[in-house]
């Protein structure tokens, strides 16, 4: 926000340090389907089966830390690689109420640096998108240390950046504008 405004900032660099540790660590509650950590570190399968008419639901661990693993590639590999990427989405979030909107990290090495193209499916400009690069920057910093090289860009899209209501007047504000057009 601009030096002076009287609009709050939408995050915190201690959020942001909060937020690394959930991007990369497994861990997650019992109310969370996913968590990118997850996800990235600690990848699960859910298995439905039906044993004696019973409903049953079980996890089963994938061993694929896609973060350690794409640090791996590029150290033993070289940088001339397409296969770098890490994938937050997965099939079976189609059944999920609420699926992730970070669906893709894929990352290159390219003069020296390290970037990171990210792809959300869905992303809120104001409660997600600070908190997400920042933390996704961090990580790409940590990274890019391992690897041996320079940090480098993110290019990120979405097909469905927003504003939720509730962020409105905020965004009225920081636009300098009094009217703007809810589609």
């Amino acid at each position: 926000m601009p030096e002076g405004s009287s609009i709050p900032a939408p995050t915190s660099i201690d959020y942001i340090h909060q937020y690394l540790q959930y991007l990369l660590t497994g861990q997650k509650t019992e109310t969370e389907d996913y968590t990118y950590g997850e996800r990235l570190v600690d990848p699960k399968v859910k298995i439905e089966t039906e044993p004696d008419g019973k409903k049953m639901a079980r996890e089963m661990p994938l061993q694929c830390n896609q973060i350690e693993e794409v640090i791996k590639m590029y150290k033993t590999q070289g940088f001339g690689t397409n296969q770098a990427i890490m994938e937050i989405g997965m099939p079976s979030d189609i059944k999920l109420l609420d699926p992730p909107c970070l669906r893709i990290i894929d990352t290159r090495v390219r003069y020296g640096k390290l970037h990171f193209f990210l792809y959300f499916r869905s992303w809120d400009l104001w409660g997600g998108f600070p908190s997400n690069l920042g933390g996704l920057e961090l990580v790409k910093q940590y990274m890019a240390e391992e690897i041996g090289v320079k940090n480098g860009e993110i290019i990120a899209s979405s097909k469905g950046l927003h504003l939720y209501e509730y962020a409105w007047e905020l965004a009225k504000q920081r636009t300098h504008r009094s009217e703007l057009e809810i589609k």
